[in-house]
């Protein structure tokens, strides 16, 4: 994988680099430096000389997907200046490009994104303030989302009703196979949930104002960094269309059992509401989305057990806690 990540390199004029492999998460990831870097512009945003290459997983993306991410995130970067991985073109103006070399069985796509600065912040050291900038932050991304408009021929993955509960979410068995996987006790509430936020979806429609592009997994747990105050994206592999609260609900997924759960929330929709309006007709089903995440993480990985043996009892325990936290929302809804 070194020596295909070196052929990558080639194509966009960086022969002479170092190459530190950082993980293999479906993408094999590699942080690469300029031996001589060169001045760059949004030094302060940017690391200069750095770049971050990612050899994409077969199979979970088409090249088409990844060229719509990466659309996306050098519209943003050009349109609305937001701190985002501003993707890198190859020599020939492509943003990507596909690799094959003895010993690896498949031809890759590779992309290249400039390192965005930033740290992320340590669960014990979150602050209302973190929200609050990463509230301002989704909002700024929904705001270019509902107007910009994708090149076309290009789609990526859906987190609509049926991308949600009835595709493949990413372990190869589609979600409509996985609810026959799921323990017999989750099949009430989690088809409870899916009812009604159907009913909120089909009333909704996909208007540009309620759905469009989605960063799709946002939180402080993973992919916003901090710099200066500022909240920072990263790590749009898994982006797509879909509804723009389900989006923000996500961002408060990992603090649901936080005894400070009610002042991140308040930071962050107030954040958010500085920047872009979130009707209270909307606003009210937020835990709703969030619980039709848990359905759908749970059959994920219900699905995933059985691709990935070797992760089952994390995957396991991961779908009790999705459980519990639904059981939880249909208590006090």
């Amino acid at each position: 994988m070194r020596q295909l990540a070196k052929v990558a390199l080639n194509a966009y004029g960086l022969a002479d680099t170092r190459l530190k492999f950082l993980k293999q998460a479906g993408n094999t990831l590699y942080r690469v430096n300029e031996a001589s870097p060169s001045h760059t512009t949004k030094a302060e945003l940017y690391t200069p000389g750095q770049y971050m290459l990612r050899i994409h997983q077969p199979g979970y993306q088409t090249p088409e997907a990844i060229v719509l991410e990466l659309a996306w995130l050098a519209a943003m970067c050009r349109d609305a200046n937001l701190p985002v991985p501003e993707p890198v073109s190859t020599l020939d103006g492509k943003l990507l490009t596909q690799v094959s070399i003895p010993g690896i069985l498949e031809e890759r796509t590779c992309s290249l994104l400039r390192w965005v600065k930033g740290r992320e912040i340590k669960r014990e050291q979150v602050q209302p303030h973190h929200y609050r900038a990463q509230g301002q932050l989704m909002a700024r991304l929904h705001n270019h989302a509902a107007h910009w408009q994708p090149p076309r021929g290009l789609a990526k993955r859906k987190y609509d009703w049926d991308g949600l509960f009835r595709e493949d979410g990413g372990a190869g068995i589609p979600a409509s196979e996985a609810w026959s996987l799921l323990p017999q006790e989750y099949l009430q509430p989690f088809d409870l949930v899916t009812r009604r936020v159907k009913l909120v979806m089909d009333a909704w429609g996909k208007a540009s104002q309620v759905y469009g592009l989605i960063h799709g997994d946002l939180g402080l747990d993973a992919n916003v960094l901090f710099w200066g105050g500022e909240a920072r994206a990263i790590d749009f592999d898994d982006s797509g269309f879909g509804y723009y609260l389900y989006d923000l609900s996500l961002a408060l997924e990992h603090c649901q059992e936080d005894e400070a759960l009610p002042q991140f929330r308040d930071a962050l929709l107030d954040g958010y509401a500085r920047v872009r309006s979130l009707p209270e007709d909307q606003l009210e089903y937020l835990d709703l989305f969030l619980a039709a995440y848990y359905v759908y993480l749970s059959l994920y990985a219900a699905a995933a057990a059985q691709v990935y043996p070797r992760h089952r009892e994390e995957l396991l325990r991961r779908m009790e806690r999705a459980s519990r936290l639904v059981e939880h929302y249909l208590s006090t809804c």
